[in-house]
């Protein structure tokens, strides 16, 4: 089976038609869920910046006082020497400053686990986004049939009282009956009524447009409708943002499992206390003293009873899961992607038969008309035929226009 589907082209609209494109752009733009993307990014910056902070000296203030039931005595007594005892109240104040020198890329590797995450959040607003599409298309072909309906419904009001207006002369000279000039006018108010009521569904449907882009839309609203240029093909590369999400979550779980690696590696630190207390370094010395300790500390995890190797293979797991998810999704996508491929086939074959089925009931509309003037048939016989007419080509300009649509949804379906 031959394929088709569309590239887009645009006639030369007035500067304030609506365009479809635009109207995505717009739909998206305006949506309360595109602010998170910029959100997003400033938790980024803050998480970065705690991160980046951890390479900063961190000061700590420690005091402290307590109570010993005993103390330490030199065991010997020498003569003339008197050996201090220790009190057994002890006071401390410690200004105590350790510095990071090296963690072995862990938190470089929490860096990059926090982006990655970034990443995944701000592609889920897109794909979220993106769904806003589907809406537009609904809101925007829905307008374009309602007002097409609604010329057709002028069309043939216009034929409808030409129509009339030959009958009345006709009635005027006897040569047609009255009863043939009320059909008409009754024909009139069904026109009416249709025309109110097809009013009526257009506006409902600028109204959810209008919504969609946050603007205020009034009629008379001219919409330029997309021109198509078909070619035979068969679906094309998929390019849904959800595949890129599905690579982002991926990637995350890539940085995770290298992030768990290195999270009991060594680390090593440098530290300074400056204190002031009673004891000092000096314990035989029972007034307050001033004194420093500085040095570097290294401390390593070594054994942890395998938490590391589960903790990769419970994110190794998670990436099969998102493996299933993309092939289930891919299944799914590929699956509507055909069903709009036939519809548009549908469609143009749809348009063939109306473009015969219009010709024929022009030919049977002219003849009924003369055949009325002569009072050969009734007004009602007329108005079936000419009703049949115009529902033909208004049948062929929806058409038209659900298959714009209808190829227009293939697009968005495989994400062009």
């Amino acid at each position: 089976m031959k394929i088709l589907f569309l590239y887009w082209l645009f006639v030369s609209p007035p500067a304030d038609t609506l365009k479809l494109e635009e109207c995505y752009q717009k739909a998206m733009e305006q949506f309360p869920l595109s602010k998170q993307i910029k959100l997003y990014d400033n938790i980024l910056e803050l998480r970065l910046s705690n991160l980046n902070a951890k390479y900063l000296p961190e000061p700590i203030l420690n005091a402290q006082t307590s109570y010993q039931s005993d103390v330490s005595v030199f065991p010997i007594s020498l003569p003339s020497v008197t050996i201090p005892v220790q009190h057994k109240d002890a006071y401390q104040v410690s200004l105590v400053t350790n510095q990071l020198v090296y963690d072995f890329g862990l938190i470089s590797n929490q860096k990059g686990v926090e982006k990655a995450q970034t990443a995944l959040d701000k592609k889920s607003v897109e794909v979220e986004l993106y769904k806003l599409k589907t809406q537009v298309n609904e809101a925007f072909f829905s307008v374009l049939l309602l007002q097409e309906k609604e010329r057709s419904l002028r069309l043939t009001d216009e034929d409808v009282r030409t129509k009339l207006t030959s009958i009345r002369s006709k009635v005027k000279n006897g040569t047609i009956l009255p009863s043939n000039a009320d059909i008409l006018e009754s024909e009139l108010l069904k026109i009416a009524q249709t025309v109110a009521e097809t009013k009526a569904n257009k506006m409902a449907a600028i109204d959810v447009l209008s919504q969609l882009l946050d603007l205020p839309l009034e009629e008379p609203l001219t919409l330029a409708i997309p021109y198509d240029v078909t070619a035979g093909g068969s679906i094309l590369t998929l390019k849904r943002p959800e595949f890129a999400a599905f690579d982002l979550s991926r990637k995350k779980i890539d940085r995770s499992i290298e992030l768990t690696g290195r999270r009991n590696l060594p680390k090593i630190s440098a530290f300074l206390q400056l204190s002031y207390a009673r004891p000092g370094i000096n314990a035989f010395d029972n007034t307050f003293q001033k004194y420093y300790i500085a040095g570097l500390r290294a401390s390593w995890t070594f054994w942890n009873w395998n938490t590391d190797s589960r903790d990769k293979e419970i994110l190794k797991q998670q990436q099969l899961i998102i493996s299933t998810q993309e092939e289930a999704f891919t299944k799914n996508i590929s699956i509507a992607a055909q069903k709009n491929l036939s519809e548009i086939d549908k469609l143009q074959e749809l348009i063939k038969l109306d473009r015969d089925i219009i010709a024929l009931r022009k030919k049977v509309t002219q003849q009924l008309s003369s055949q009325l003037d002569n009072g050969v048939v009734t007004s009602s016989e007329y108005l079936t035929e000419l009703n049949a007419e115009h529902q033909a080509s208004l049948t062929l300009e929806s058409h038209k226009i659900q298959l714009i649509k209808a190829q227009k949804d293939y697009l968005i379906t495989i994400g062009e």
